[in-house]
């Protein structure tokens, strides 16, 4: 008889019975495979190969002597593939004929992929006669730590993966590099892989006259343009505006201002436009002083490649950004404005410090007035076309001189080719006339493997809606599979952070031809979805009832050229003649609880451009962010939220809400410099709606110091959110613990008081007071005794943090109950935790606390063979019953009688502190 002790176990067996009983219910979405017949061969059967793995075998972040190679790795079923981002002509491949499952292959690590062998790529263009090819990728010869954000992760999950490798290289026959702009698109499903590369030709920059956003424009590359104060260039109130782009192949990772008058932002009378790795925000202070600055921020990063019309506008009182003609904030400005005497600088700061941004700038001026909306959508429309001047007391138009002219090919042809040693792929595309910059081109290539994929069947279908509408089902050879584009939804509810019981519904008819028995890649792209966080797709008969077939959940809001909403990828199982599903997408409800929700989510259009989890509980924004690649941060939990929370007994409690930013798992550093991930995989057994289900496993360094397994769970509730995350280091190489931690929750939110205990009770509750400061250990290393399980509170979460930042958000705070524990160091085994909290920033009675799961003192380096298990709960706590928005009277009734108070927690731990024999 086993005993289970952990609430995140008995939610598992819990699952895997539900799990069961959907299967039961779909004969036809599985495959029956006779168990004696199975053991008898050595290739698994084909139901258990539909999977497939994206990741960087040696990680996607590297401390700066970390010289391993960046590889870009798809592992699947039937095959493997790895693509080194510096030489982009030998990649390595290799077919499988194992038995490993979806699971088995995130548990082997690099076994298999070990195994692949040399294969050859050709990205041929072919321009008048002469042959160049692409050998690197700006991801290949960037030596930033970040170099990989310039090979975006699109989709990935547990059927297809999508990456795009920008800024390939072309090279000729003698290794001279031809001016050409062009990326690779990879797209991998269980049984093909399919490369898609598009090529325009491109331009070349130098300081001086270029191509404008009306005529001419200038180019800025290594010299800024400074223009000399004079009066007009500094009224009192003014509107500033200027069209600037950041041309493709020029985008870096750079910190500097690309408008900038009267010296730096310290300066009083200071005002300009300052850009930061992508992002730009208009800067202003009238006071001077550091504390002084006003910023605006641009919503989203600006896109290469792309025109942009900004401006910047003080009436005497109140100041306003505007981007493209669309106001993107306002804030008052405390004091009264006195205009500058320095210069104005285009291109970098106007004190001369910081990087020269590049770019092409065009159309600037200055007025004595605030122009309307509607001028500033009236210059966007016509850049070069201004009738009304009133007021305009500068204006620089870099019309002067000849017409700049854009090169272009002609007799053009690009080749794909892709040779394995068992076979041959290829593809070409002549181009006929002139071939112009600005007009790309594209070529695909379908390698397919096995009879599963889709490029050759015989199906014609469509998806239609309960309100009846009709949208094709269309096959899309750069996704090698078939694709449903739900754009214009028409929904019978209301959409947004708003309580949705409703459900999207697509009805999935399609009808074969051909006599193949294999499943069909299918993907639905939502463009715009009802709620962005909490939504599970669900494949079900044409009943309603599930089919328990997996439908892997990516999405995207960060980039709106991609279309914001929901990729609901999927193998469906078809036979000759109709075939009939229909997919359900609940959003805040499923049935009588909120929504559990575990997705991918695209960084493209944010930053970073890796792996980035997403969970939510409800509607209410998500509930907590793992950075699996380490790609826009340097530790794995990010955004953490509060569902089913409102600001105040009257405020909405499916909106955004707050409790303190960021966490990691296990913290490793050598030297100065933070040990990241490595060859991170991610299984992705349930993505919801009833309880989230997702693995992952790598390593800490591309020499594997230590080895990572965690499993992350939460459950559908509707009283507060539950992150299980349960974490197992197994460590193969010396590593000191100077600076190292287990757990990490970062210092953020501002606490009035800790408490700690155990399965018994309080053991301690500490307070802010005395003459403690940054940097100051609150609490130091300290045991947490007695019988588990352990937990950690900060009921005394205060709203300084969200008032400063201006935020009408409700807050609560994160609290650790550590389940279960196991830590062998050395020959000894460590029944019970260690943490410490140290003061990060206090104001009075106030403090942000960095909390640390740690070693025991007496560890002073990790030894092979060490290893350590954490059992946790993440709890998301309202700190009130006025800040609960949920419908569990218990809780509510609880938090009435216990206000900010450890016993929340305490609850928790002695409440579901679960025995189960089985």
């Amino acid at each position: 008889m086993n005993r289970i002790r952990t609430f995140a176990t008995w939610l598992s067996l819990v699952a895997l019975i539900v799990s069961a009983e959907c299967l039961a219910q779909a004969p036809e979405a599985t495959e029956t495979v006779n168990e004696a017949t199975a053991a008898a061969t050595t290739v698994l059967p084909e139901p258990a190969r539909r999977f497939s793995y994206g990741y960087w075998p040696n990680g996607w972040r590297k401390t700066p002597k970390d010289t391993s190679p960046d590889v870009l790795c798809f592992e699947t079923g039937h095959y493997g593939f790895l693509l080194d981002m510096d030489d982009l002509t030998s990649p390595r491949f290799g077919l499988f004929n194992d038995r490993v499952d979806y699971v088995g292959a995130l548990n082997a690590g690099r076994a298999r992929i070990d195994t692949l062998q040399p294969a050859e790529l050709a990205i041929e263009l072919v321009v008048d006669g002469k042959t160049y090819q692409a050998t690197t990728c700006r991801a290949g010869v960037d030596t930033d730590v970040q170099r990989l954000k310039n090979a975006n992760l699109w989709w990935s999950g547990r059927f297809a993966q999508h990456y795009i490798v920008h800024d390939l290289v072309f090279t000729d026959e003698t290794g001279k590099q031809f001016a050409c702009f062009g990326k690779l698109d990879l797209v991998a499903w269980p049984g093909s892989l399919t490369l898609t590369t598009e090529l325009e030709p491109a331009l070349q920059f130098a300081d001086g006259p270029d191509r404008g956003a009306s005529g001419n424009g200038h180019c800025i590359i290594n010299t800024p343009l400074q223009i000399p104060h004079s009066p007009e260039l500094d009224p009192a109130t003014f509107t500033a505006e200027i069209w600037m782009q950041m041309p493709k192949g020029l985008e870096r990772n750079m910190n500097g201002w690309m408008l900038c008058k009267n010296d730096n932002e310290w300066g009083q009378g200071n005002f300009g436009l300052v850009y930061n790795n992508g992002m730009v925000a208009a800067v202003m202070n009238n006071a001077g002083g550091q504390l002084n600055q006003v910023r605006i921020p641009q919503y989203g990063p600006l896109k290469p490649g792309r025109w942009y019309h900004y401006a910047i506008a003080y009436d005497g009182t109140t100041m306003e950004f505007y981007v493209d003609g669309e106001r993107h904030g306002s804030k008052k400005l405390g004091a009264p404005r006195t205009p500058g005497t320095g210069a104005l600088r285009i291109g970098q700061r106007a004190d001369g410090e910081l990087a020269v941004i590049h770019g092409l700038y065009d159309q600037l001026r200055i007025w004595n007035r605030v122009l309307s909306q509607d001028e500033l959508k009236a210059h966007l429309r016509a850049p070069g076309i201004i009738p009304d001047k009133q007021g305009l007391l500068f204006e620089r138009n870099f019309d002067s001189g000849a017409e700049f002219k854009v090169p272009s090919w002609t007799n053009a042809q690009v080749n794909l080719r892709f040779k394995t040693a068992e076979r041959e792929w290829k593809a070409s595309q002549p181009i006929d006339g002139a071939w112009e910059a600005g007009q790309p081109k594209q070529l695909t290539l379908n390698c397919d493997l096995d009879a599963s994929c889709a490029s050759d069947r015989q199906v014609s279908g469509t998806v239609t809606t309960p309100g009846g509408q009709t949208f094709p089902i269309r096959f899309d050879a750069t996704s090698n599979c078939y694709v449903a584009d739900i754009i214009d939804l028409e929904r019978r509810f209301e959409v947004g952070y708003i309580k949705i019981t409703n459900y999207d519904e697509f009805n999935i008819q399609l009808d074969c031809a051909d006599d193949a028995t294999r499943p069909l890649p299918f993907l639905l792209r939502m463009y715009e979805s009802a709620n962005d966080t909490a939504m599970v797709p669900i494949l079900c008969h044409p009943d309603g009832t599930p089919s328990g077939i997996p439908v892997q959940l990516s999405k995207n809001w960060h980039d709106p050229p991609m279309g914001n909403g929901l990729r609901a990828f999927t193998l469906l199982p078809l036979k000759k003649g109709a075939n009939r599903y229909r997919l359900r997408v609940p959003y805040t409800f499923y049935g009588n609880l909120p929504t559990a929700s575990h997705a991918q989510l695209s960084l493209v259009g944010w930053g970073g451009n890796g792996r980035w989890d997403q969970l939510a509980l409800s509607s209410g924004g998500e509930s907590i962010t793992f950075d699996i690649d380490m790609s826009p941060t340097e530790v794995a939990v990010c955004d953490i939220r509060l569902p089913l929370a409102r600001n105040g007994k009257d405020g909405n409690p499916w909106t955004w809400s707050d409790v303190g930013w960021g966490g990691d798992w296990l913290g490793l550093y050598h030297g100065n410099h933070k040990i990241p991930n490595a060859g991170m995989k991610a299984a992705y057994l349930s993505h919801g709606p009833c309880l989230t289900d997702v693995l992952y496993q790598g390593t800490y360094g591309a020499d594997g110091k230590a080895l990572l397994s965690a499993r992350v769970q939460t459950p559908r509730t509707n009283d507060y959110a539950r992150t299980f995350q349960k974490l197992e280091y197994q460590f193969q190489q010396k590593v000191s613990t100077k600076n190292s931690y287990l757990m990490k929750k970062h210092a953020d939110c501002f606490d009035t008081t800790v408490a700690y205990g155990n399965a018994n009770g309080l053991i301690a509750e500490k307070r802010i007071a005395g003459k403690t400061k940054r940097g100051d250990l609150l609490i130091p290393p300290t045991e947490i005794t007695g019988p588990g399980p352990w937990w950690v509170a900060f009921p005394g979460r205060t709203r300084r943090d969200a008032d400063m930042a201006g935020r009408d958000w409700a807050i609560g705070y994160i609290s650790w109950v550590i389940r279960d524990y196991h830590a062998t160091f050395g020959s000894t085994d460590y029944p019970n935790p260690h943490f410490q909290v140290k003061i990060e920033k206090r104001i009075g009675n106030e403090a942000t606390l960095e909390t640390l799961l740690v070693p025991p003192p007496v560890v002073k380096s990790y030894q092979p063979g060490d290893r350590v298990l954490l059992d946790t709960q993440w709890l998301h706590l309202h700190r009130n019953a006025d800040r609960y928005g949920g419908s569990n009277e218990a809780y509510r009734e609880h938090l009435a009688q216990h206000p900010q108070s450890w016993r929340t927690t305490y609850r928790e731990v002695s409440g579901n502190n679960l025995d189960i024999d089985v």
